[in-house]
């Protein structure tokens, strides 16, 4: 069963791996699932948690193996960012800029991937790349230098990297097993794990000062920032040697009863080690437990910590007893979603848990049920967006039917009046809009939610353009559509009125569309770009930390973006391809009739090759600083061929 997970889990990284579904209050048009109540209750007392975990390890259930997926910047102060979801949540990279220096961990390498016939060695990296390198810019010439490096111990991974102010906070682990941890199945293949975090004064880049350092039980799940807190996701299982599982007969039944009496609530909960210091990740009465009757596949806990990065010790963690296979957070709240596969049903489900953020606060709100699968992870999480205390959701069914095996919709979700819970108020297609999402046997790519506003593409051999009106969350309204070639996997806000999707064109190349939606019920192609044919890719399709766009670049009303890319002449099939930072411009921005999009050039390191395993960008001012693996390359953006570097 391990090697069975651990397979689908690495076809679900080459896939657009996954999160589950579930049936919710019927609002609008009713889908044939009944309404399912759903909600986490606080633990009336320790000995309820610690009975609720005891169950679990005593009874595990064999793994649930979700199905997947068919395969399918901030701009300010004259530099970009790291692209988020949303532009004031930060989230967790590898490489980061502040306007001044880049912080780049080194890469991260698997301790041990299992296969079918056993397991393959870890991959040694280079010691003398087992440091953060900070190096600092120079953005009227592109210059870029190492000023520091902060050192790594043996075995230290780095998850990713958050810089706020004068602080690097560095999220490490023991084990590194690639970008699936949104979306781990029901397994204890990662258990038992330990996660961990340490902060540095780099108020002087060149001599780092460690501040704080933890290590807590656990393996990380997921993370976001907001301002000067930090919320990390982390999963749990208990591990004891003397439980022997699975049972075969009553001695050992006997002998696991007195092993699992023998425990206490605290020999089952997270632990936290805060500058030596050692105390437990969350409390008993901090936990809750679900409402479902049906048995989990295993023990375990879902831990959220709320950490101020200047007063790590001053955490506060809440948790409940069941999975999180991907989140989204907003400014207010942070929602988890969790696959559930009711006995009985067609198809999975997936239940939302909405907890409340404010500062170190972490209220939870209640749950809910919906139907179809909502895909996180990528470019996927732009499948949810609250708006105004209004949770929307594309989710995606599949069905039995081989004329149309997918079925989409759009929910809207909020909190009911009475509190204590989640509702459905609204969802399309419904019984006043019936008309379905996507033409039959078409998967959902492509989302964007804005405002009021929101913006799917579908696919299966053209390119429906969507958009939406939720302006009334209890009556979503499709309001018009598009159809053009290929298809958008990242659609970017550009400015009012105009939306640009990045994506593949029918010919197996890369594509960049520009799309007027300034009239709702008629969008409108303003032009597009197509970057090779078959064979061409680029990372900013399924990374959006990939993708890097500057509003306003260089002060002269153009919006300027790059993305990395190995880029094949479908006319020169026997000629190598192209690997760079290719370079576009939106003109006219202020005018949705009139605005274009244009090539500007390529940053091409000379041994660009196939390119290597990790592509950043960054755009300040006229440089570009273009972050491969390890190493920076940079130019000026109006002469990107005259390349500098590495750095």
């Amino acid at each position: 069963m391990i090697v069975r997970c651990w397979l689908m889990m690495c076809a679900a990284l080459c896939l657009s791996a996954c999160g589950g579904s579930s049936g919710g209050a019927d609002a609008g048009a009713g889908s044939g699932d009944p309404p399912v109540s759903s909600s986490l209750l606080r633990a009336a007392s320790s000995a309820e948690l610690e009975q609720s975990l005891k169950q679990a390890l005593a009874s595990p259930q064999p793994a649930i193996e979700l199905s997947l997926a068919p395969a399918v910047g901030d701009a300010g102060s004259g530099f970009s960012g790291t692209y988020t979801v949303e532009p004031l949540v930060d989230e967790l990279d590898a490489v980061r800029y502040d306007g001044s220096h880049l912080f780049i961990a080194p890469q991260r390498f698997a301790t041990c991937c299992f296969i079918a016939d056993g397991l393959l060695p870890p991959v040694p990296p280079d010691p003398l790349a087992r440091s953060i390198r900070i190096l600092a810019t120079d953005p009227a010439t592109a210059g870029a230098a190492e000023v520091g490096r902060i050192a790594l111990a043996e075995g230290e991974s780095v998850q990713g990297l958050y810089v706020a102010g004068s602080r690097l906070f560095a999220l490490t682990g023991e084990a590194f097993y690639g970008s699936y941890g949104p979306f781990w199945s029901d397994m204890a293949i990662w258990a038992p794990e330990k996660t961990g975090f340490r902060i540095y004064d780099v108020s002087n880049p060149a001599s780092p000062v460690l501040e704080s350092t933890a290590t807590l039980d656990g393996v990380f799940v997921d993370s976001r920032r907001i301002g000067a807190t930090v919320y990390l996701v982390s999963r749990f299982t208990p591990g004891f040697p003397d439980l022997a599982l699975p049972v075969q007969d009553a001695s050992q039944a006997a002998r696991n009863e007195a092993a699992l009496a023998s425990m206490e609530v605290a020999d089952l909960l997270p632990a936290i080690t805060v500058d030596g210091s050692t105390r437990p990740l969350v409390g008993s009465d901090a936990c809750y437990v679900s409402d479902e009757t049906s048995p989990t596949p295993h023990a375990v806990l879902t831990t959220v910590t709320a950490i101020p990065l200047d007063r790590p010790d001053g955490f506060r963690s809440i948790c409940y007893n069941a999975d999180a296979y991907g989140l989204y957070v907003s400014e207010a709240a942070i929602y988890l979603t969790q696959a559930v596969f009711p006995s009985g049903a067609a198809t999975g489900r997936t239940r939302i848990h909405k907890f409340a953020l404010a500062g170190t606060s972490i209220d939870y709100r209640g749950s809910v049920e919906i139907d179809g699968q909502v895909w996180t992870g990528g470019q996927g999480d732009f499948r949810l967006s609250e708006h105004e205390g209004v949770l929307r959701v594309f989710a995606t069914t599949y069905t039995a039917n081989a004329g149309n095996p997918v079925d989409h919709q759009l929910l809207t979700i909020r909190e009911r009046a009475q509190g204590g819970a989640l509702e459905v108020v609204g969802r399309l297609p419904s019984a006043r809009h019936p008309a379905a999402i996507g033409k039959p046997g078409e998967a959902l790519y492509g989302v964007r939610f804005l405002g009021d506003a929101a913006y799917a593409v579908t696919f299966r051999q053209i390119d429906p353009l969507y958009a939406f009106d939720l302006s009334d969350p209890a009556d979503p309204v499709l309001t018009g559509e598009l159809e053009v070639s290929g298809f958008s996997d990242l659609l970017h806000p550009v400015g009012a009125g105009l939306l640009l999707g990045l994506g593949a064109a029918d010919n197996g190349g890369l594509k960049l569309e520009l799309f007027d939606v300034s009239d709702p019920a008629s969008p409108r192609s303003r032009g597009s770009q197509v970057l090779g044919g078959a064979g061409s890719h680029s990372d900013a399709r399924y990374d959006r930390h990939a993708f890097a766009y500057l509003a306003d670049g260089g002060g002269q009303g153009i919006d300027r973006l790059a993305i990395p890319a190995v880029v094949s002449d479908p006319d020169a099939p026997g000629v190598p391809p192209r690997s760079g930072l290719y370079l576009f411009e939106i003109r006219g921005t202020g005018s949705p009739a009139t605005a274009s999009l244009a090539t500007a050039g390529v940053l091409e390191p000379p041994d660009a090759g196939e390119g290597g395993a990790r592509h950043r960008a960054f755009l300040h001012d006229e440089s570009l600083f273009y972050v491969r693996d390890s190493a920076v390359w940079s130019a000026l953006w109006a002469s990107a061929a005259n390349v500098r570097g590495p750095f």
